[in-house]
């Protein structure tokens, strides 16, 4: 059976997500976001040793790691969207290996990486790879994001130019766009920069700080 739903020219829909199809993206792509809450999975699996490896041989440019510090209304909620077989003390032990790999490749690579924090509420997960873009989706499961649906897009083969979310994400999305397919990739890019640059989410950040000092 085949590991999609359906595949046309620059989209394709998985069921769960296409492990090979992101390590193929992750060995062409000079710029990486990762807007994905977690990373514990990649501080022992073939994504993160990929890009480690990329890091290393500097043929990545930029990684982009949002990382996420949840806030306390909807900690626990969504830790069980996250994990949901898991207890909530051990879900917190993967946040910690989550914060010690980024951490470890921002003090390797201070250049490269760029980690930011972010306290606002994870819609999707979001991987934006280079030219293509892999969307999941949290839900009320007893199944996590990876076993779920996933969008695959490919920039290039929807008519759109090389770099361009990439771009979006740098400089911001323009605010008027003819079309369609532009307006809908664009929200995602949207969700990423909002994550990291809204002054009001790194203000909570720093309130929680102050908090727990």
């Amino acid at each position: 059976m085949a590991s999609y739903l359906f595949s046309e020219p620059g989209v394709q829909l998985h069921f769960g997500l296409n492990t090979n199809a992101l390590l193929n993206a992750i060995k062409r792509a000079d710029a990486i976001v990762l807007h994905a809450a977690i990373y514990s999975n990649f501080a022992d699996n073939a994504v993160g040793q990929l890009l480690l490896q990329r890091l290393q041989n500097a043929s990545l440019k930029q990684l982009t790691l949002i990382k996420l510090e949840p806030t306390r209304p909807w900690q626990d909620e969504f830790a069980t969207i996250l994990r949901p077989e898991m207890p909530l003390q051990d879900i917190e032990q993967l946040y910690d290996i989550s914060r010690h790999w980024c951490a470890e490749l921002k003090t390797q690579f201070p250049e490269a990486v760029n980690l930011m924090s972010t306290q606002a509420l994870p819609l999707q997960p979001i991987l934006l790879i280079g030219d293509k873009l892999f969307i999941g989706h949290y839900a009320h499961s007893n199944c996590t994001s990876a076993q779920g649906l996933w969008l695959e897009f490919d920039i290039l083969g929807l008519g759109i130019a090389p770099n361009t979310l990439i771009d979006w994400f740098d400089t911001g999305v323009p605010s008027e766009q003819n079309s369609a397919v532009a307006i809908a990739l664009g929200r995602y890019v949207e969700e990423c920069r909002r994550a990291v640059g809204d002054l009001w989410y790194q203000s909570l950040i720093e309130l929680d700080k102050g908090f727990n000092r």
